[in-house]
């Protein structure tokens, strides 16, 4: 299982993300076609909102690319995320003295 951030640019004006920004992640998941396990939304993160989604794959790119479709079919269904553009999807790099 990868950690992907979906890291996102707020509309001008500073809206928040919607609440129910995780739920709409998680819906449209037919025939475990995304294999979206979890989101979870950080709404105040600095500099940029993070959505976090947990997605099963055998790659770290298709991780990536399943956590950008689930997005965008999140878009799809609830067009007022079309304000926020999705600047990247990346499994965040764990520095090992993070722990220290």
């Amino acid at each position: 299982m990868y950690l992907v951030h979906l890291r996102l640019l707020p509309p001008p004006g500073g809206e928040r993300l919607p609440v129910a920004t995780a739920a709409l992640l998680m819906q449209g998941r037919g025939a475990d076609a995304d294999r979206v396990e979890h989101v979870s939304v950080h709404a105040e993160a600095q500099p940029c909102p993070v959505v976090g989604v947990y997605v099963q794959a055998s790659t770290l790119e298709e991780a990536e690319a399943t956590a950008q479709l689930a997005w965008a079919r999140a878009v799809v269904t609830h067009p007022p995320l079309a304000r926020w553009e999705l600047l990247s999807a990346e499994v965040p790099l764990l520095r090992p003295d993070m722990d220290e």
